[in-house]
């Protein structure tokens, strides 16, 4: 699709048109990526975790599925209502999306900082050798679970506002994949919050990978390993810092793209968000023995083997050369062995005697 400009004819302003230079595979991918997870990967997910007497997830990490379905909802919307390709959406169709749309990337970068922070925190109270107990930080839980909210309805608003003033801002052509508002306000007003969300979530992201590096020495001097730890989930946390760089990399491509916007590449990566979810989420044990309910063993990935079994130390540490030896009992004789079997002989000479 070529880049056009189109005159306003009542204001004479110069509107630019397919700005993102996307093909039609580009726009089928889009839709993909937002589709398959809204409505089977991660609603399938999340009936696991509920359903399941087993499995427990913090609520941020609710929030964060939750809050994907709503992003493939709002960015499949045009498929909906059949004005993907064609003649302009309906105005207030396109408005409505373009509000909704516009409310992503506070919401995803509030949301993934909350999750990461959540995250810290446990790093934190593992690395001063305490549980981290969510009862006891009742307001700070609400806080991280409704602030991506807050963050989404406010630029909703905001966004739904700055449409209505001036309709002929509001277009499907500009963006290609959905509709858009043309405002550099608020585009710059949305980049400056998402970018400083952003360098938080990086700056706990390191702090957490300082406190993991930390808690992992203290533990290897002390003879134990990470995975045994009750109060410290050491996979899922990997997995989150995994999450957690793919968003803060999205979320900059994002950002980029406000400046050099004709590549297609940041909204998919953007819109691949929830595949990454399901992918580094949803294969975790746990989550994957559920779904394979009709297994009789524990499902093991092939990256983690099973963990050998344990056996008695007097029957694995034979020593053959002195295991059939009077003195033996399945285990090295000691030095004075041979000393303390002749004074047995000699005693039971001289009782002989």
């Amino acid at each position: 699709m070529a880049h056009t400009n189109v005159i306003d004819p009542n204001t004479g302003r110069v509107l630019r048109v397919n700005i993102v230079h996307a093909s039609h595979a580009h726009v089928v991918l889009f839709l993909f990526f937002n589709m398959w997870p809204t409505f089977l990967g991660l609603p399938l997910l999340l009936a696991i975790i509920t359903l399941s007497k087993t499995i427990r997830r913090h609520a941020t990490f609710i929030n964060q599925c939750v809050m994907y379905i709503l992003i493939g909802l709002s960015s499949s919307l045009l498929l909906f209502s059949r004005n993907v390709t064609g003649p302009e959406p309906d105005p207030m169709l396109c408005l409505f999306q373009a509000s909704l749309v516009y409310g992503m990337p506070p919401m995803a970068s509030t949301a993934t900082c909350m999750l990461v922070l959540q995250m810290f925190f446990k790093f934190r109270a593992a690395h001063n050798g305490k549980p981290y107990e969510d009862a006891k930080h009742r307001g700070r839980l609400w806080a991280m679970v409704i602030c991506p909210y807050v963050a989404y309805f406010i630029t909703i608003l905001a966004t739904a506002i700055v449409g209505a003033n001036d309709a002929n801002r509001v277009s499907r052509s500009r963006r290609v994949f959905y509709c858009s508002v043309e405002s550099d306000t608020l585009t710059n007003t949305l980049t400056s919050y998402s970018a400083v969300v952003l360098l938080v979530t990086i700056v706990f992201e390191v702090w957490s990978i300082v406190l993991l590096v930390r808690h992992r020495k203290v533990v290897k001097d002390r003879g134990g390993s990470l995975r045994g730890l009750g109060v410290l989930d050491f996979s899922f946390s990997v997995r989150i810092l995994a999450f957690g760089l793919y968003i803060v990399t999205a979320m900059s491509l994002c950002l980029l793209s406000v400046t050099s916007p004709a590549s297609p590449v940041p909204d998919l990566v953007v819109a691949s968000g929830a595949t990454v979810i399901i992918l580094i989420f949803g294969t975790q044990a746990d989550i994957l023995n559920a779904l394979c309910f009709w297994r009789n063993y524990q499902w093991s990935p092939w990256w983690k083997p099973a963990p050998p079994v344990e056996l008695e130390p007097s029957l694995i540490d034979i020593d053959l050369k002195h295991a059939f030896d009077p003195e033996s009992t399945y285990a090295p004789p000691c030095p004075n062995a041979k000393k303390k079997t002749r004074s047995l002989s000699d005693t039971t000479d001289s009782t002989t005697h």
